[in-house]
């Protein structure tokens, strides 16, 4: 009679197989004196910590983790309780049952794995509102002053993950109703061109160390968004990119085609076609003056963003930014060939589960004609497939788990990819 097995191999920092029922009916112990049972990659001093089960994966924006290391199996070797009359001897890489009736015999133990996780770096570029109004108070500063801090600090924890440009907007004086030229092309001094995170900040507080408090007149944003558009154009950059538009309220002055030599689109058209073109993601966010300006609720919205931000204060200006921001770095497998230690058995009843924006998937393993996965008869190894592993490769899933699960989980649908 086969043993039934559990184990967990995941991807996520927060990934731990919620099927697990080893704890059920009293507490378990580690065998003293046994090998580890596998290796994950840590996220931190907190890696695998939790309740019956552990998880290997992938460190946040603060902390990414840098490494493998040993891990030792959990298994049920008390002497109290009854125990499933099923579970059998424990064997390292085994399950052994809970301590208490578990008729479904499932749980979770993690293992070895031999694949390494890879970031993939990203890119922002900024199109900022430094007219005269931004210098009005906002709680103990200024709204400008919040942002600029808020940015900052959003960037900094990522910096060596990041390029980042900026355009200012505006840069020369415009007046409100009337076509001018007002905003530098990116090229210019007076704007930061794409760079590393680090050089980056260090262009950021030069230049408002620059500008001193002389601030512009009127706000341009159309131009600016213009401006944008042409950088993307020209920028060779790899990664993920995403747009994020700081103003405290409604653009007042509009660009003249003969003067920019820019053909020129409303926000909300240079927002669509960013997303439908190259998958740009435009964050706007509304600072103090900005509520209830429905533009800017048309340009996020068009760039798929949902709707502007409105922070409240700026510790929640900051804590949205730092979410932006992290969204740009990606992670994923380095490979989509995994080799299982030890070997899953019984192979048949292995699930393959997958979390995308915190919502937990069971994968079939003919997920379509071109996406899916597999197990050798052995159960030591799995091969995610196709398009499945396009996305996986590409940090879709928040987490990837193998594990015999008690819990009924809806399927994934089949990948889609854009026209």
């Amino acid at each position: 009679m086969r043993h039934a097995i559990g184990f967990c191999f995941a991807l996520a920092v927060v990934s731990a197989c919620s099927s697990s029922n080893m704890n059920a009916g009293g507490g378990q112990r580690v065998v003293p004196g046994q090998p580890a049972a596998g290796s994950g990659i840590a996220p931190g001093p907190s890696a695998g910590a939790g309740t019956g089960s552990g998880a290997a994966g992938f460190g946040n924006a603060q902390n990414p983790g840098d490494g493998l290391v040993p891990v030792t199996p959990i298994v049920d070797v008390s002497d109290s309780g009854p125990k499933n009359p099923d579970a059998g001897p424990c064997e390292v890489g085994k399950f052994c049952g809970p301590l208490g009736p578990d008729p479904d015999n499932c749980g979770s133990l993690r293992l070895e794995q031999d694949i390494e996780v890879t970031r993939h770096p990203g890119n922002l570029l900024i199109i900022f509102d430094q007219s005269l109004s931004m210098n009005d108070p906002w709680e103990q500063t200024t709204k400008i002053v919040a942002a600029q801090t808020a940015l900052q600090n959003a960037i900094m924890t990522l910096q060596d993950s990041l390029t980042v440009g900026a355009i200012f907007f505006p840069t020369l004086g415009c007046i409100p109703g009337l076509p001018s030229v007002a905003v530098d092309p990116i090229e210019s001094a007076n704007q930061i061109g794409f760079q590393p995170g680090a050089m980056f900040l260090q262009s950021w507080a030069a230049h408002w160390q620059a500008i001193g408090g002389a601030l512009g007149i009127g706000t341009p944003m159309n131009e600016a968004f213009d401006r944008a558009d042409v950088a993307i154009q020209n920028a060779k950059l790899t990664g993920n990119l995403a747009v994020v538009a700081f103003t405290d309220g409604q653009p007042n002055c509009f660009p003249d085609e003969t003067m920019t030599m820019i053909p020129t689109k409303p926000e909300p058209d240079r927002s669509a076609g960013w997303l439908a073109d190259k998958m740009i993601k435009t964050y706007v966010v509304g600072l103090p003056g900005a509520a209830g300006v429905d533009l800017l609720n048309q340009v996020a919205v068009s760039g798929g963003t949902m709707e502007y931000i409105l922070p409240n204060d700026p510790a929640a200006l900051e804590a949205k930014l730092r979410e932006v921001v992290s969204e740009t770095v990606k992670m994923g497998f380095d490979s989509c060939s995994i080799n299982l230690k030890p070997a899953a058995d019984p192979v048949e009843k292995l699930l393959m589960v997958v979390e995308e924006n915190g919502m937990r998937s069971k994968v079939d393993r003919m997920l379509a004609a071109d996406a899916g996965w597999s197990i050798t008869p052995d159960g030591s190894h799995v091969e995610i497939t196709g398009k499945l592993c396009d996305d996986a490769k590409a940090g879709r899933f928040q987490s990837i788990t193998f594990e015999y699960g008690c819990k009924d989980l809806p399927p994934l649908p089949p990948p889609v990819r854009p026209q």
